[in-house]
């Protein structure tokens, strides 16, 4: 099977040759051994290259002008075409850390303009990837923001929670427009060609949701089935990411129909067994290779015992796309990278046996 093919049969819930393997965001020393370079930003033709010399099967490439994605300034602290001032520091790449926004209150909002999603060059990078993948079969998904993440990354994280309280009315606009932006993102990356959507939308941290259920319904699920419908009635699967504990939000999430989940992080006390046995039937699952303390600091053997759990628990049935727990970030040896790799393809071929 091609990894198009792999990766269809586990959003179908059907058994592939073999385990799909994917990771959503490749480190520098790893580009470096892979590739022989590291670019200086993180673009479609990188991300293509490396799934093909690697052999990932499926990728993720990201709507021109996603905040915090792009810049063309050379200066250290800049603001992207939001309003979004970034700080750039040797940690952060490939995505600036956000320290400066540019609504705040509902008077800022009634004067600001939001991008223009038509914009034809927001397209690149899924067309970049389209035409590379000629040859290759690779699975490719168009990735836009959450309601939740792009609205904080427009106001900060406490005017956006503190707001669900104190000023209602200024969140739901806000949500609502981000919204419409990144769901005609979506759509227009389906246009282009891209065989899923997912949207980016963390509600988490390591320990609990960052809202009440209650909150969370009133405020993110209205606009996420807006958005994961638009998607829906063009015929693709709809992928969320989310990092963090969200045990609590799952019920609703699942609700609205997402075809995948990414990446059920295990430092943040998601356990893989236990979500697959509640909502394995509609949704595949994706990730979980803890990329916190096995992937840094285990042994290969640590690593391939924990593939081998991790294909043990999901993937009998399908459904389910082995990755780590979020990306592969600096502070991961390369060894570890290319034994999960490795093990996926040994231990996840079907019939699971183990």
């Amino acid at each position: 099977m091609t990894g198009r093919e792999r990766v269809f049969c586990a959003l179908n819930h059907e058994e592939p040759d073999m385990v799909p393997i994917t990771e959503y965001v490749y480190s520098r020393p790893f580009l470096k051994e892979v590739l022989g370079s590291v670019p200086a930003s993180y673009d479609a033709e990188t991300i293509m290259l490396c799934a093909q010399k690697v052999g990932y099967d499926l990728l993720v490439i990201p709507f021109g002008g996603s905040s915090g994605f792009a810049s063309d300034s050379g200066s250290d602290r800049y603001q992207d075409e939001w309003g979004t001032t970034f700080q750039k520091h040797e940690g952060t790449w490939p995505v600036d850390a956000p320290v400066g926004f540019p609504i705040e209150d509902s008077e800022d909002l009634k004067n600001y303009v939001f991008p223009d999603p038509y914009l034809e060059s927001r397209l690149g990078g899924v067309k970049t990837a389209l035409s590379m993948n000629k040859g290759y079969d690779k699975f490719i998904v168009g990735s836009v923001r959450g309601p939740f993440s792009g609205s904080w990354m427009l106001t900060g994280f406490e005017t956006i929670l503190v707001g669900m309280y104190e000023s209602p009315d200024f969140v739901r606009e806000v949500v609502r427009n981000v919204t419409d932006f990144y769901m005609t993102g979506g759509l227009r990356m389906i246009e282009a060609g891209a065989h899923a959507v997912q949207f980016s939308d963390d509600y988490g941290s390591n320990t609990a949701p960052f809202m009440s259920e209650e909150l969370f319904d009133e405020f993110i699920v209205p606009e996420m089935k807006r958005m994961i419908s638009a998607f829906h009635d063009k015929g693709v699967k709809v992928l969320m990411h989310s990092d963090g504990n969200i045990n609590k939000l799952l019920p609703q999430i699942m609700k609205n129909g997402i075809d995948a989940y990414h990446p059920i992080e295990r430092s943040a006390h998601m356990d893989i067994e236990s979500v697959k046995q509640l909502y394995g039937e509609k949704i595949t699952l994706i990730g979980n290779i803890d990329n916190k303390r096995t992937l840094v600091s285990g042994t290969p053997e640590e690593v391939e015992k924990e593939v081998k759990e991790c294909i043990r628990m999901a993937a009998p049935g399908g459904g389910f796309i082995l990755a780590s727990d979020h990306s592969i970030h600096d502070d991961i040896p390369n060894t570890n990278v290319f034994t999960l790799y490795d093990a996926g393809r040994k231990y996840g071929r079907y019939p699971v046996e183990l």
